[in-house]
């Protein structure tokens, strides 16, 4: 048996990210940047006003201005200002060519022969042209996360089709006889399959569009013919022990996969296999669903990042732990369900009472997962993998 430290290092050391393509703006949240993106133009195109007020000649001197029109945001005007003259100007709009000044209109007061302007900011309230970017500017780096804003920057600068890397492609395969449609009501020793759901929803969350499933009962030969697709991350829930009617690793084989480790030194999740063929990658996952969902979050969320050329995360840190009695050490590294919360401005932890790998109602409510080994929980806390942020509860 391997740690799951060597295990992700393996999965990390034979997982790279996907050839990059591009994609429209609407399918590129949460994708990587695959090339650096520069301004088009000036970003202002021009002199802009920051406020609604009153813009006038750069020389002028607080007084009494005749206002000479309007200039609302989208206008070009053509013409500089007199001396003596102001314009009506808002937000965003562009200034005259002559340039100047805005006087925000806090400052103004509309008299019956013009605008009086005593007061001068010493802000000139105005955006310069280029001040935030000049044609050429790099405006976002390869390797970029693309979340809302890095959209919105790539819409300013037409960018509309840029180029990523794209989530991988998964085919998932639920294996059992046993196993029936959620839908229907199981018979004498069958069981509704619950992995598939889960599974789904989980790669969902971490961006997955192309997601294929099927059940199959545990044959070999149905399974190598389902096994044997084009996809990026091949699942097979189930299938991963040693028994007789265990046939995930054997079938990769059968393929010409590679196997990398069959054993992780993992608790739940113990028989997890990883494998790769070319580009391609593959996990043989215990079939038991809280097996599955601890092995997703430390194993397989770390294959669709590679994948998807995202930067590996691992969101664990040291929380102060409630009910430690709770908790059950075992030989090996366990990472036990949990709900992590906030109260009183305070990051805690409270472990779930969880007894079997089988029991999917024991992980309701389960936001993190807690370690436990030699070295944690230690002085009242515990090393705490965060799954979802937490919320806050009241006192």
């Amino acid at each position: 048996m391997i740690s799951l430290q060597e295990a992700r290092r393996l999965i990390t050391d034979h997982i790279p990210p996907r050839a990059p393509r591009r994609l429209p703006l609407a399918e590129a949240h949460g994708l990587i940047l695959a090339e650096d993106v520069t301004a088009d133009a000036a970003y202002p195109d021009g002199d802009r006003s920051q406020m609604d007020g009153y813009v006038v000649r750069a020389d002028a001197v607080p007084g009494l201005f005749r206002c000479v029109g309007e200039i609302p945001a989208g206008a070009v005007p053509s013409q500089p200002l007199e001396p003596g003259t102001c314009a009506r100007i808002f937000t965003g709009a562009m200034l005259p060519p002559c340039g100047g000044r805005v006087v925000i209109q806090e400052d103004a007061a509309v008299e019956k022969d013009g605008i009086k302007l005593p007061v001068f900011s010493e802000r000139m309230f105005v955006r310069q042209k280029g001040c935030e970017a000049l044609p050429g500017h790099v405006i976002l780096r390869a390797g970029s996360l693309l979340g809302a804003v890095e959209l919105a920057m790539l819409a300013q600068v037409g960018a509309v089709f840029p180029l990523v890397i794209p989530p991988p492609t998964v085919r998932h395969l639920a294996t059992g006889g046993e196993l029936v449609d959620p839908s229907k009501k199981p018979g004498p020793g069958r069981i509704r399959d619950t992995n598939s759901s889960l599974l789904r929803a989980l790669l969902t969350a971490d961006g997955i569009t192309d997601l294929n499933s099927g059940r199959i009962a545990d044959d070999p030969e149905a399974m190598l013919l389902a096994a044997d697709g084009n996809a990026d991350l091949l699942l097979i829930s189930g299938g991963a022990g040693a028994g007789d009617f265990d046939f995930g690793a054997v079938t990769l084989r059968r393929l010409g996969w590679t196997i990398h480790f069959d054993r992780v030194n993992l608790r739940p999740g113990k028989p997890l296999t990883f494998a790769t063929r070319g580009n391609r990658a593959a996990f043989v996952i215990p079939g038991n669903p809280v097996s599955h969902f601890v092995c997703y979050h430390t194993a397989l969320r770390l294959a669709v990042e590679l994948a998807a050329g995202r930067p590996p995360s691992w969101p664990a840190l040291w929380v102060d732990l409630q009910d430690a009695a709770t908790l059950q050490p075992d030989a090996r590294e366990t990472w036990w369900p949990a709900t992590a919360f906030v109260r009183e401005g305070r990051l805690l932890v409270q472990p779930k009472p969880w007894s079997s790998s089988g029991n999917t109602f024991a992980l309701a409510g389960t936001n993190a997962l807690v370690q436990v080994n030699t070295q944690s929980p230690r002085d009242g806390q515990a090393l705490t993998l965060l799954l979802t942020p937490p919320a806050t509860v009241p006192s």
